[in-house]
Formats: C-alpha cells, sequence, structure tokens
C-alpha cells in the first residue's frame, strides 16, 4: 500500500445514513496527508441536520467541536479496510480496480465506501483535478437488485461504456434520485449514490454535462 506524497492531501467525507428518511448526509471528513500529523478528522456543518434526524457523534470521536489529529490510521477508520491477511484480498482490491500494490488508503476507503454491518456509515473521495481542471470520481452502481434484469445487463457491458443519467422523480425515497440507463437502448442499470446527486444538480444549473461510464464489472 504506497504512501501519500508529502505534498499530496486526500479528503474523504464520511456519511450517515438515515435509517427513516433513507437520507444520506455528510457528518464528518477524514484528511490524509503525507507529513504528520499524517491522519485529521473532524465533524462538517452537515452533522447539525444529521442530530435533528437521530444521528448520535461517533463514540471514537465524542466532540463536534475538536479536530483530532494521529500519526496513525484512526481504528475507526482502519477497521473498515479489508486486512490483508484475508484470502480474498487481492480479488476484492482487483474487483473494484485498483492496484493491489500501489492501491492507497484513501482509494480503498473511497472506492469500496468503506462499509460495516454494524452501521450505516460510509465513505466517498473527494475528486482532485487534472492537469486540464476535469475531476473524476467513482462510485459504486446502487439498487441493482430493484431492477429486474439489470444484473444481466451489467455483466455485458463494455469497457468504458457511456451511460445515461435520468431523474426519478416518483422516487418514494429520494425524489431528486438519479438512475443510470444504458444510452445505446434505455435498459435500466441502477442509481447514482445519494452523497453524489447534489453535485450532479449544481452542474446541471451550471450548464455542464458530466460523463458517466462504466470502469468495471464487479
Amino acid at each position: 500500500m504506497r504512501s501519500v506524497d508529502a505534498a499530496s492531501e486526500r479528503r474523504l467525507i464520511v456519511t450517515w445514513k438515515d435509517g427513516a428518511s433513507k437520507g444520506i448526509l455528510p457528518v464528518a471528513e477524514l484528511i490524509i496527508r503525507g507529513e504528520n500529523p499524517r491522519y485529521s478528522f473532524g465533524y462538517v456543518e452537515g452533522v447539525r441536520e444529521a442530530l435533528h434526524c437521530g444521528f448520535q457523534s461517533f463514540l471514537a470521536f465524542p466532540h463536534l467541536d475538536v479536530r483530532y489529529e494521529s500519526e496513525e490510521l484512526f481504528p475507526f477508520f482502519a477497521n473498515r479496510i479489508l486486512p490483508r491477511t484475508r484470502p480474498d484480498y487481492l480479488e476484492a482490491l482487483t474487483a473494484i480496480g485498483l492496484d493491489v500494490q500501489n492501491a492507497s488508503v484513501a482509494e480503498i476507503l473511497g472506492r469500496t465506501s468503506g462499509p460495516r454491518v454494524t452501521d450505516r456509515i460510509e465513505t466517498s473521495l473527494v475528486p482532485v483535478p487534472d492537469t486540464r481542471g476535469r475531476y473524476r470520481t467513482y462510485f459504486l452502481l446502487r439498487g441493482v437488485n430493484q431492477v429486474p434484469g439489470a444484473e444481466s445487463i451489467i455483466a455485458a457491458l463494455l469497457p468504458n461504456e457511456v451511460l445515461t443519467l435520468v431523474k426519478q422523480t416518483s422516487n418514494p425515497h429520494n425524489p431528486r434520485a438519479l438512475q443510470l440507463q444504458l444510452q445505446a437502448n434505455g435498459h435500466r442499470l441502477g442509481y447514482v449514490p445519494d452523497y453524489l446527486v447534489s453535485d450532479l444538480d449544481a452542474l446541471e444549473k451550471a450548464e455542464v454535462e458530466p460523463i458517466v461510464f462504466g470502469e468495471r464489472v464487479n
């Protein structure tokens, strides 16, 4: 697992899913630097709304107004990374398109979303611009099992096949939901994660059209 370059800094947003409304709210951030203290955790403004919905501060980070820093990755996040000792470690990282030898902590937490069956927390990696000022982000398609026939269609996707974003205003859980469909024939596949919806809405208002494509079938 490669180290973070001293001049670099990666930021992960920690989101919490409201069990009642199914809404996904940003509650905290993890900053990974190339210098000590290497790891920094703190709550973000979105936690205020989450508190009204029943969110409680994490036991590992009890104080909302404190910035926690460490030279080692906090156990709260380390426990969300697949152990190297697991027999399926190589297969799991390859399945999400990562180079096993060079994958960083930030990339692993960002690509996998750091899920655990014991909570409703996810981690998403904030993208950084390339030399042309473009941003690229990766996400796992959601709600595939809710779309009849989607799994067989996804299995036949071509590398880098372009997909279309379609609004789902009748969605009972989120009227702002965005569904992905095949550009060629309109077959439905699944949903964009809720945490990206606001960003995509902002791009639409700015008359910027994002390009969405499937990088890997896993």
